[in-house]
Parts: structure tokens; C-alpha cells; sequence
């Protein structure tokens, strides 16, 4: 469906899933070397498919649900902030690895530019309907 409100709303919470995961790593990179600061990552991709899902699934199985109330739901996930109390800390009791952070970085603004770029084509083919060019 063209003007698919879910199909917009999936998109926009994959961009704040991502600018909250750029925000954990650059604070990861910022505190590498400080004793004892923990690693923050944020996860959201697991809920927003979801998510996603249940709001592109036929509506005789929820109901008929309208398009504003399917993507509402969408837009209700949020990301999660999580601390890794798992890995192995360093002397300095850090368990963050800069390489690894940069890796993560590099890997998640690939995934926001992507998603950008898929956003915009989703708008110039709603504008190209509007108004023909």
C-alpha cells in the first residue's frame, strides 16, 4: 500500500533505535578507559519487528484495526537501554573495547543511513503521487 502509515512508523522507530545506539556507543568510546564504567548498548529490533508484524497482520486476525492504530502501536517501541554485566573487565575494571565500539559504530550508522534512505524513497513516492513528477 502506498500511503502505508506502518510501513513510515517502522521506519522512523529504526531511526531512533539507531540514534539511541550511536548515543550508547559514542558514550562506550567517551568512557573506554574510565575504571570500573560498564559498557551500554541499546537493543529494539527484536520488539519493532514485533511490532511490525502484528500491525501488517490481516485484519480479520486483529480485529480491524485501522492504519492509525496499527502504527501507533508501532511507534510505542522504544529503545532499551541495557549494561553489559557480562564480558570480562579489564585491570582498570572497563570492559569496553574501542575496537570493538568502533565496529559497532561503523555497523550502526550503515543501518541508520540505510534506513534513512529508505524512508526517502517511501516520501518521493507519496510526494510523486500527490503531485505527478
Amino acid at each position: 500500500m502506498l500511503f502505508d502509515d506502518v510501513t513510515a512508523s517502522v521506519l522512523v522507530s529504526a531511526l531512533r533505535g539507531y540514534e539511541a545506539r550511536n548515543v550508547a556507543i559514542a558514550g562506550n568510546l567517551a568512557n573506554s578507559e574510565t575504571p570500573g564504567y560498564r559498557r551500554a548498548d541499546v537493543s529494539f529490533e527484536s520488539t519493532l519487528i514485533r511490532a511490525a508484524e502484528r500491525a501488517h497482520a490481516p485484519a480479520r486476525s486483529i480485529g480491524g484495526r485501522s492504519r492509525e492504530e496499527a502504527a501507533a502501536m508501532v511507534e510505542a517501541v522504544s529503545p532499551q537501554g541495557t549494561t553489559d554485566a557480562v564480558t570480562a573487565m579489564r585491570t582498570d575494571g572497563s570492559n569496553v573495547d574501542p575496537d570493538t565500539e568502533m565496529a559497532a559504530l561503523a555497523q550502526n550508522q550503515l543501518a541508520h543511513q540505510t534506513v534513512t534512505s529508505l524512508l526517502d524513497k517511501h516520501l518521493t513516492l507519496i510526494r510523486t503521487a500527490i503531485i505527478g513528477r
